[in-house]
This record gives C-alpha cells, sequence and structure tokens, in this order.
C-alpha cells in the first residue's frame, strides 16, 4: 500500500496526479536537478518550506546547503515569499552557532522548526579546514533530530558537491545508502544536483539516481529572445504522472492574482507550475473518470433572438454547448457578446467576458449606450457583480499558464461559479500572445475544459470582409470541426446601407436553413 505527501506547490500536485506517493512505513526520496538559474534552490526550500509549515505538531524540517548562507535562505523565506502566504506565526531563534538558524512556526496543527544549516567546512570550522561535511554528516544529524521528535523531510543543496570526493560508482553507492537510510528512519528526502554535460560520465545520469522522484527544470527558448521557464517529471516511481515539459513561474511576495490574466499575476508568492494544455485536459478527464458532461436540451436566451434565427425546429444553443461567432468587420460582435452575457445574468447565471481587445472602460461604455444592457449588467457606473471582466494585455504567457488561469477564474475558486463566458475575441491569438503561437490544440481543450466545468462559451473570431459574397477567400473547416455551432456574421449592401446579417455554418444537429438571415441589433 501507498501513502501521499502533498508538495502544497500550486500545479506541483496535479502534474504528480495528487501528490508524491510513497510506499506505508518508508519515505519518499526525490531529486531535483537543472541548469543554473533554472529554480532548482527555490524548488528545494519551497518543497521543505511547506512541509514545515504544514507539519504536526513538534516535528522537525531540515534544509543543508553547501552554496547558501543559513541568514540568506532566512531572507528568502522571510522577506521574498513571505513563508509563502501563511498564516504562520514564525519566530527566529537565538543564533547558537554561526553556520545554523532555526525557525518556528505555530500552526493549527501545533509547533514545528525548520533548521537551516551550511554544510562547507570553513562555515563549520575555520580553524580545522581539514574537516569535512558529507553526507554520512547529514545522516547523523537527521537522527540525532529525531531523538527530540520526529523529521519530517531533509533537503540538500547541492548534492553533487558533497561528493567530488568520490568515483562515478562511488556516487552511485553512496545515494543507494543515502536513500536507505532515510527510508528506514521515515524521513523524506530531498536532493538538489547541478545538471553537468550528459556526456560526463563523473556525475549519475537521470537514469541512474536512485530515486522515486526525479523533476527536472530547465529553460525552453520561446518568441525570438524569450527563455520560458519549465518543468519536467522525468521518473515517478511509484505513481501515474503527466508527461511532458510544463511551464512554471517564481513569484514574490505581494505578487497577488488581480483581475486580469498576466505573466505577472500570480495566485501568491513562490513557484507555480502550469500543467501543459494536453496535461490540464487529461486532469479534467481524469477527475471527471471520462464522463463528458451532457449538453443541455433547452435553446438558452442568447440575447439577440435573430441571431439564432437560422436553427429550424426549436434547435439552437443550448447550455454546455460551444458557438463561435465568425464576424466580419462593422458587424458590432463585442456589442452581441455583451447581450448573450447579459441574457445569462438575467436568467440567474454568472458570467465572464474575456477580452483581447477593450479594456473594461470602453466595454463599459458599449453596454451604457443601451438601455438593456445598462439595465441588466450595470450598476453606478460599473459592471454589476453577476458579471466580471478579464481583459488580456499581450504579454509573454505560455499556454499552460493562459488556459489554466482562465480555469481557475470559471472554477470553484471563484463563487458562485461562472455558467456562460464570451472571448472576444481568438483572432490571431499568437500575434497579441507570443508564447501562444503555434497552439492549435489550445481552443479545443478550452472548449472541452470549459464544459467539464459547466461553462457555456460563446467565442469570437474576425474574418476577411466579403466572405458572404465569395469576394475573399476563407476556409472555415477548423472551426467546423472544434465548436457545436458556427455562425457567420456579416454585412450586406441594401438601399445604399450596410446592414448585418448572419448565417448557420454548422449546428450540432444539423437542423438549420442555410440562408442568410437578418440580424435585428437596433438596441445598440
Amino acid at each position: 500500500m501507498f501513502d501521499v505527501i502533498k508538495t502544497h506547490i500550486d500545479g506541483l500536485d496535479a502534474i504528480l496526479a495528487g501528490g508524491i506517493r510513497f510506499p506505508e512505513e518508508g519515505a519518499a526520496f526525490v531529486f531535483l536537478t537543472g541548469g543554473p538559474g533554472s529554480g532548482k534552490t527555490i524548488l528545494g526550500l519551497e518543497l521543505v518550506a511547506r512541509q514545515w509549515l504544514n507539519a504536526e505538531d513538534g516535528s522537525t524540517c531540515l534544509y543543508y546547503s553547501v552554496e547558501h548562507t543559513p541568514r540568506s535562505l532566512f531572507r528568502k523565506l522571510a522577506y521574498d515569499f513571505g513563508y509563502h502566504g501563511t498564516r504562520a506565526q514564525v519566530r527566529l531563534l537565538p543564533e547558537e552557532v554561526s553556520h545554523k538558524l532555526v525557525l518556528e512556526a505555530t500552526t493549527e496543527k501545533g509547533t514545528s522548526r525548520l533548521v537551516l544549516t551550511q554544510a562547507t567546512p570553513a562555515a563549520l570550522d575555520n580553524e580545522s579546514p581539514a574537516s569535512s561535511v558529507d553526507i554520512d554528516w547529514i545522516l547523523a544529524e537527521v537522527e540525532n533530530h529525531r531523538l527530540a521528535g520526529p523529521v519530517r523531510m531533509v533537503c540538500v543543496d547541492n548534492v553533487g558537491l558533497l561528493l567530488t570526493g568520490l568515483d562515478y560508482y562511488g556516487k552511485r553507492r553512496a545515494l543507494l545508502a543515502t536513500r536507505r537510510k532515510l527510508n528506514r528512519l521515515g524521513v523524506h528526502g530531498v536532493f538538489v544536483q547541478e545538471t553537468t554535460d550528459a556526456n560526463d560520465m563523473r556525475i549519475p545520469s537521470a537514469e541512474e539516481f536512485s530515486t522515486d522522484v526525479l523533476i527536472e527544470l530547465s529553460f525552453q527558448d520561446q518568441a525570438g529572445q524569450f527563455k520560458a521557464r519549465t518543468i519536467e517529471i522525468q521518473k515517478a516511481r511509484h505513481q501515474y504522472y503527466y508527461r511532458g515539459p510544463h511551464h512554471f513561474s517564481i513569484a514574490g511576495r505581494g505578487v497577488i492574482r488581480d483581475t486580469y490574466l498576466g505573466a505577472r499575476n500570480e495566485r501568491g508568492p513562490g513557484i507555480h507550475v502550469y500543467p501543459s494544455v494536453a496535461a490540464q485536459l487529461s486532469i479534467a478527464r481524469d477527475s471527471h473518470e471520462g464522463r463528458v458532461p451532457a449538453r443541455g436540451r433547452d435553446v438558452l436566451d442568447v440575447g439577440v433572438s435573430t441571431l439564432i434565427s437560422g436553427f429550424l425546429d426549436g434547435t439552437g444553443p443550448t447550455a454546455r454547448s460551444s458557438t463561435v461567432l465568425l464576424a466580419e468587420p462593422g458587424t458590432r460582435y463585442t456589442y452581441l457578446a455583451l447581450r448573450f452575457l447579459a441574457a445569462g445574468c438575467a436568467a440567474g447565471d454568472h458570467s465572464l467576458l474575456v477580452s483581447t481587445k477593450e479594456d473594461t472602460d470602453a466595454l463599459l461604455r458599449i453596454a451604457e449606450r443601451d438601455n438593456d444592457l445598462r439595465q441588466q449588467i450595470v450598476a453606478d457606473h460599473k459592471f454589476r457583480d453577476e458579471l466580471r471582466v478579464l481583459y488580456l494585455h499581450p504579454e509573454f504567457i505560455s499556454a499552460g499558464k493562459f488556459t489554466s488561469d482562465l480555469m481557475q477564474f470559471v472554477g470553484e475558486e471563484h463563487e458562485p461559479q461562472v455558467t456562460r463566458l464570451a472571448f472576444d475575441n481568438i483572432y490571431r491569438l499568437d500575434d497579441r500572445f507570443p508564447l501562444l503561437a503555434g497552439q492549435t490544440f489550445m481552443i479545443p481543450a478550452m472548449l472541452d475544459m470549459l464544459r467539464y466545468r459547466g461553462v457555456t462559451p460563446l467565442f469570437i473570431d474576425l474574418i476577411p470582409p466579403g466572405c458572404a459574397e465569395g469576394r475573399t477567400e476563407f476556409d472555415p473547416a477548423r472551426y467546423m470541426i472544434t465548436f457545436d455551432h458556427v455562425l457567420h456574421v456579416f454585412l450586406r449592401e441594401e438601399d445604399g446601407a450596410h446592414r448585418p446579417y448572419v448565417r448557420v455554418l454548422k449546428s450540432s444537429t444539423g437542423v438549420f436553413s442555410r440562408q442568410a438571415m437578418p440580424l435585428n441589433v437596433t438596441g445598440c
């Protein structure tokens, strides 16, 4: 049988399918690898700190660093990351020796300690340069701490510098012996190792590490000169995990989610992992045991009745069905999106408008010019609580963060949950958000994930003018295979004026008229 240790790091438990699994009456052994500056130390420190801040009364966590002083690590935890936003009362105990600091946290579970130690000979004994700190010395300290109480986790950063006196096979033996010792003691171990040349046989390769979980941090060159942080589970011995590279970010103290998606907006201080789009869809499917929520049967009020006049026999968009509006310029598609959401608010739903085109003030002005919209979704010159607006800025946001943030806004984190969403618009997202270039799978995956969450989406995309008359080549195939309903809104010249029309290109029922229908938007 197995037990699970939660990392409590945003997104990391998700790609580990719930956390780090290990045999009962044993312990987990984790290796963090990566190049310089990849975030290894921050991840190792946060893994230990979160175990300390969530530990049972009387527990101790240990952190050994070859390169960083205890005082610098303390500053990172206290000032850079604010103890990761927890409400624990933390105090620094009087310093007894120069190479060690002890932090004590009081939480609802009781009092626990984090011991920060600099594991270098010079720091331990300046007068005795021949003294050595090795793995055996650290394991002996672990046993000494266990005499006073349970030890939850120990982290060693950078373990490679403690093994420089050993040959290749000696390092392997040391790591195997360390794993067996920690497992016997029931202490979770986290070792941080800087990646070297893959052809350098002086350091054990990833496959040869005697570890339960191997996590690799790295950078990916994207969008020209931009480097995105990636994290990948290379090995997880006792569990299922979501493969492939996932993006992550590091946020400092005081960096909190704002009202828009952005590369600099996070849910709190520390590391945030954003599973790949494919992984997010797999996680959603796994959490629903593969059962896809059924679409509704009753036709929805979309706010403008003539918009769906081309659907026949009482058919049209229903709850949890997806619709895309292919809009030619000048067709007031933003107004149609607002009417769609306002109809949901009138029915008691909560709605979300995601805009890559207009900010909140511009959208509010559109709504205030229409009597119906003003009464339904505006109060005191701002949108009612039933309608939330997210204005997307052009930033370096990975596809994983883009979809993850969006799902957070419509998910259980916000009560009551969003049941209608309009995305205005998805025209050439890769131009506005460079890291989304080539992410052709993102929109279909996003629609599936919204459906799992019970959200009815309306997406808008711009297409060239004159498509209805065949003056411009346009292939709607990718929309036809992605959305349940595809509508084309365009302008037709009549009596010297341009009047809006709508035609249905696809319906999930297949019952619709192929003729263009007049679109009445006189309220705008």
